[in-house]
């Protein structure tokens, strides 16, 4: 059975503690590296790096203890360590916090395989993120994934209504038969979907483009 490699950090014990108690009952095998503060954390991590042993996947808090002479202040500053150092680890992001700033940031400059809101999992679910992850999918809890959708919809200046087209497409409902779903005529429809296909696509595509650009981007 092969053993994959995880490191988690955050300041409190326990809830290190309630994320390898949830992840151990996993089907495969796991190695676990913890660290409570990002000076613990830096510290691991190169030690891995110089001994050529790569993390699998990383769980890290956004907020700790900071390392000021490494000028590591938090999470994501561990985060992009190991982007650096280990190319191929899956980052999973937590937090406490979901100000659309700090979401958007983090998952703009990161791209990270997971990003999860404390509040929005419990132990089953975290088991399931981790199994999401580790298949290769991306996974953000519900509360994430709203502030990073409105935050699209936002910037691509996108309502309620575009994202019920986007969900109709991903459906495999036909351009003429959403005036069933929808309280718009066709012809209102149609615009709508052109403009969004011109945000999403440049103009070039059809529906199953459309809807494979918004997955690529969180919106569906």
């Amino acid at each position: 059975m092969t053993t994959s490699s995880l490191l988690i950090v955050d300041d409190h014990p326990m809830v290190i503690d309630g994320y390898i108690n949830a992840l151990s009952n996993h089907d495969a095998a796991i190695d676990f590296t913890t660290a409570n503060s990002c000076q613990k954390a830096y510290l691991k991590i190169t030690e891995r790096y110089v001994s050529q042993k790569a993390f699998h996947a990383a769980f890290l808090d956004i907020s700790l203890p900071p390392y000021a002479d490494k000028q590591i202040n938090s999470g994501v500053d561990l985060a992009r360590l190991i982007r650096n150092h280990f190319p191929l680890c899956k980052i999973i992001l937590l937090t406490m916090h979901s100000e659309s700033l700090i979401v958007n940031n983090a998952i703009q400059e990161l791209n990270p395989e997971g990003f999860i809101l404390k509040n929005d999992i419990d132990s089953h679910s975290f088991k399931e993120a981790y199994r999401v992850i580790m298949n290769g999918e991306t996974f953000y809890s519900a509360t994430i994934q709203k502030v990073r959708n409105e935050f699209l919809a936002e910037k691509l200046d996108f309502d309620a209504i575009d994202y019920q087209i986007l969900a109709l497409l991903a459906q495999k409902v036909k351009t003429k038969d959403m005036p069933i779903h929808l309280n718009l005529s066709l012809s209102a429809i149609e615009k709508r979907k052109a403009h969004i296909k011109y945000v999403l696509l440049k103009d070039v595509g059809g529906s199953l483009e459309i809807v494979a650009a918004a997955k690529r981007i969180g919106l569906l």
